[in-house]
């Protein structure tokens, strides 16, 4: 998905840690989300990786261009064990217009 947004706030770098399905080994993730708005529709994007600990801020006077993509995660709750499924969308790329 690619569109033109305008930034309405970005959070700072956060670190979270998850189990790998593969290994069972415990991991971290670093991230850095951001609060978009097309103008009609507003979502949060998930900056991830080396790319979120290298991550600017971002001017929210200006426009972007950001590519992202949508993927299902899925999870067991650490409280009741139950499956849970969310949409998450990762900006892939993000240039100002």
């Amino acid at each position: 998905m690619e569109r033109i947004v305008r930034i309405l706030n970005q959070s700072g770098l956060q670190t979270r840690q998850y189990m790998d399905r593969k290994t069972g080994d415990q991991k971290v993730i670093n991230s850095v989300v951001l609060k978009l708005t097309d103008g009609t529709d507003t979502f949060l994007g998930e900056i991830t990786g080396e790319r979120a600990v290298n991550c600017p801020k971002y001017d929210p006077q200006y426009i972007y261009k950001v590519q992202c993509s949508m993927v299902v995660r899925e999870w067991n709750s650490q409280q009741t064990g139950e499956a849970m499924q969310a949409t998450t969308i990762y900006v892939d790329k993000i240039n100002m217009v």
